[in-house]
This record gives structure tokens, sequence and C-alpha cells, in this order.
């Protein structure tokens, strides 16, 4: 559904097999127990860990009896990377 775009010279938080970059390294926070904190711990991520990118889009899929928010992100190279959390711990609630 989402295109994964490489991330060259990109914050090592980006660069292929770390977490979030695919389905399965999604990123699981912690402690979230409904999706009021959930997109504000989604939030507080992004902030820290990608400070200068910009969220092009942001959409939910599920796959494998998980539910994912995938943001396609923008660095400020305009290289497109996307990346995907873990809500099933708290997505409805």
């Amino acid at each position: 559904m989402c295109g994964l775009a490489g991330a060259a010279g990109a914050q090592p938080a980006a660069q292929a097999g770390t977490p979030g970059t695919t389905i399965a390294t999604a990123i699981v926070l912690p402690d979230v127990a409904d999706e009021f904190h959930g997109v504000a711990a989604e939030q507080a991520f992004i902030a820290d860990h990608f400070p200068t990118w910009h969220i092009e889009y942001q959409t939910r899929i599920s796959q494998n009896d998980h539910d994912y928010d995938v943001l396609g992100m923008i660095e400020p190279d305009k290289t497109k990377v996307t990346i995907f959390f873990d809500i099933t711990g708290w997505a409805g609630k």
C-alpha cells in the first residue's frame, strides 16, 4: 500500500533495518493506554527523532491481526520515508 523510500544521508533512525522503517520493525510506544495518549506519544516520538522532517500523510492499516499508523515523512532534502507505528495495543480505546 505504501512505498518505502531509501534514506541516504538521513538521520540514523531512518536507515533501512532500523525501527519503524518497515511493518516488521514498527515502533511500539510503551505505556500507551488509549488513542488520545497514543497520538500524543507518536507526535512526541516524531518531534524527538525527526525534528526537521514534515509529515506528508498519515493512514491506518491492518495486517496480520495488528493495526498500524503509517506516516509518510519528507526529509529536508525532499527524500520520502515511510514510518510505521504498531498501534495494536491502544487502537480504538
